[in-house]
């Protein structure tokens, strides 16, 4: 696999000598745009994008302390 600097200079090569900054310009994006569609997204479970938020709301410690949480559960 090839690493992102050699895929820019690989593609930058491949124009012609007269090419101007805008044609590198567009190499450089669509390199950029390759590169982001082809990168596999990092394994993130919701634990993990949630561990920082874990018990800051407060609420009552057991549903059962209050009787009036339970109505219309189990019967």
């Amino acid at each position: 696999m090839q690493t992102l600097k050699q895929q820019t200079i690989d593609a930058i090569s491949k124009l012609p000598d007269m090419a101007g900054i805008d044609d590198i310009a567009a190499v450089l994006r669509s390199v950029i745009k390759e590169k982001k569609t082809t990168e596999s997204p990092p394994d993130v479970s919701c634990f993990d994008l949630m561990n920082d938020y874990s018990g800051c709301i407060r609420g009552p410690e057991d549903l059962s302390s209050n009787k009036s949480y339970m109505d219309g559960y189990g019967k």
